[in-house]
């Protein structure tokens, strides 16, 4: 597939009609790759050389405990690996989304959740320590990106020690892990970059460990302290991303079904699905009593309503782009919206905000019967619609796609302000490069681009492991992939750009945990060895 245009409109960036033969060898070919995984990862649960070997597994029933100790010098291994990032983009990478902030505890905007409150507030209080200290705001910024890089760190040393307990083979083995972490210039950059993602990703990874746990019954004993955790994380992924209310719904929405399922007999009881339920359920209460009541008390503005309607709009704006069906009142509803021949121009297939964003758009007018609006275009345009959402979404579930096979371009995307000359001006923020010393040479081992897993390859891979599992039998085991699966659901709906790494991070970054997750699941042990489904 071509690589898109950003810029371009509905002449540089279109699709070309589909044939039988797309459709035929879209299914040959996914059933061929699930079959070859499937070989490999039976394969692998067999192979003695494998890290997932079932010896091992079965001499300690991969329940090596997880020490503290461990993790803090993993993490503190990561973390000083980390450190040339912080010293070249000194106080860290700072961006738009991190200007907006900077912007709001400055008091030169209101306060507002387009960007999260949550991440404001961090940011704010990380100023107002630096203050006290008869420091400048950019030492605020930095302090900010140290304890950011300490998550990160944190995380990846957690997540190292906590593959190899799982997988249960020796803690030497995470040492693997932790080199991979720590030298990947992609992780590294993230931990210093000052967008809202990062620690957003490293709760959902911390969260996707303990829903694990629970499948593979290593909490039984849930304790007071793992279920209050449990809850935290849960509350700083909804607060840290907007999408992130709605994962954690539909997570507790799972979990409601399975405890109820299992209370009917219908399948294998799964002990600690109620308390985590629990947990989730008040950490759920906790998020709408702060988005609404507090953040309505402090004055918040709220997230414009354009962005909830990202792909829907766009699915509108195309129709209208090339003269699809509409009714007379659809018409003038979208000429309401903007100028009905400002949209060949404005409208581009591959990026919503160009249009959003516009000046002669009227967004006060998508609270007005925007919905029936979309449905009776739909009626009218069903093709023209899949189209829409294709052009927006595809770099995430198209493994195919030229540039989004790596897309180092992804911290460049943001327009760092460390890379413009004039920020400091603008801003009010001094950036530094504490390695200029060394010279240029520096930027070659820790410049910007940085390669990454593709999207669309995670996406399916996990796709296959949930489908593998499923057909095995094993459909708990599913449960952990599930939170990875909601964050590219909400992203196939609310997507404002074809392809941003940065939007899937967190199930990048999980991946070591879908791997141990699908060989425990898979694993011929007579503790497992009973089907989900009581019959």
């Amino acid at each position: 597939m071509t690589e898109p245009v950003i810029a371009g409109g509905i002449y540089e960036n279109y699709i070309e009609p589909y044939s039988a033969i797309d459709f035929v060898a879209f299914w040959v070919m996914s059933a061929l790759v699930f079959w070859v995984l499937s070989v490999l990862v039976q394969l692998s649960c067999r192979c003695r050389c494998c890290v997932f070997c079932n010896d091992s597994l079965r001499t300690n029933d991969g329940d090596s405990s997880i020490r503290l100790l461990s993790v803090a010098v993993r993490a503190l291994v990561i973390f000083l690996l980390y450190l040339p990032f912080f010293l070249r983009y000194c106080p860290g990478l700072f961006f738009g989304d991190t200007f907006s902030s900077f912007a709001q505890i400055m008091g030169w905007n209101p306060l507002s959740n387009h960007h999260p409150v949550a991440f404001t507030m961090m940011m704010a209080a990380c100023i107002k320590i630096a203050g006290l200290m008869g420091m400048s705001p950019s030492v605020g910024v930095a302090l900010l990106t140290v304890l950011q890089m300490a998550c990160v760190a944190s995380t990846f040393g957690y997540l190292s020690i906590w593959v190899t307990s799982r997988s249960g083979v020796s803690s030497r083995w995470s040492w693997l892990l932790v080199v991979y972490f720590g030298l990947s210039r992609y992780c590294a950059l993230y931990s210093v970059a000052l967008w809202k993602d990062p620690l957003f990703s490293c709760c959902l990874v911390l969260m996707v460990t303990m829903l694990a746990d629970a499948v593979m019954g290593k909490d039984s004993r849930s304790s007071a302290l793992r279920l209050l955790v449990f809850g935290a994380l849960a509350l700083g992924v909804m607060l840290l991303r907007n999408n992130g209310l709605y994962i954690c719904a539909a997570l507790f929405v799972v979990l409601a079904i399975v405890v109820a399922l299992g209370r009917l007999g219908c399948i294998a009881p799964m002990k600690p699905a109620s308390r985590l339920a629990a947990s989730l359920g008040f950490a759920l209460v906790t998020c709408l009593v702060i988005t609404g009541p507090v953040y309505s008390a402090l004055g918040v503005v709220p997230s414009e309503d354009v962005e909830s309607v990202g792909i829907p709009l766009a699915q509108m704006a195309r129709v209208a782009a090339v003269d699809g069906d509409m009714s007379e009142s659809d018409r003038s509803y979208m000429n309401e919206l903007l100028p009905l021949d400002r949209y060949k121009e404005v409208y581009f297939p591959s990026c919503i905000d160009p249009l959003k964003w516009n000046e002669d758009f009227n967004a006060e007018r998508l609270k007005d019967e925007f919905w029936t609006h979309w449905v009776s275009m739909l009626s009218r345009n069903p093709s023209i619609y899949f189209e829409a959402w294709e052009l927006q979404t595809f770099g995430f579930w198209a493994p195919n796609v030229k540039g989004a096979d790596c897309l180092p371009e992804n911290f460049l995307m943001g327009v760092p302000y460390n890379l413009v000359a004039d920020a400091e001006a603008s801003t009010g923020v001094i950036f530094r490069n504490l390695l200029a010393p060394l010279g240029d040479d520096v930027d070659v081992a820790i410049g910007l681009s940085a390669w990454s897993i593709p999207g669309a390859v995670v996406f399916w891979l996990l796709m296959f492991s949930t489908v593998l599992l499923v057909s095995r039998g094993r459909s708990r085991f599913a449960l952990p992939l599930l939170p990875f699966l909601l964050l590219f659901g909400t992203i196939f709906i609310a997507s404002p750009i074809w392809y941003w790494p940065r939007y899937i991070v967190a199930a990048q970054f999980g991946l070591p945990v879908v791997f141990v997750v699908v060989a425990r699941g898979l694993l011929p042990d007579e503790r497992h060895s009973e089907s989900d489904v009581v019959g």
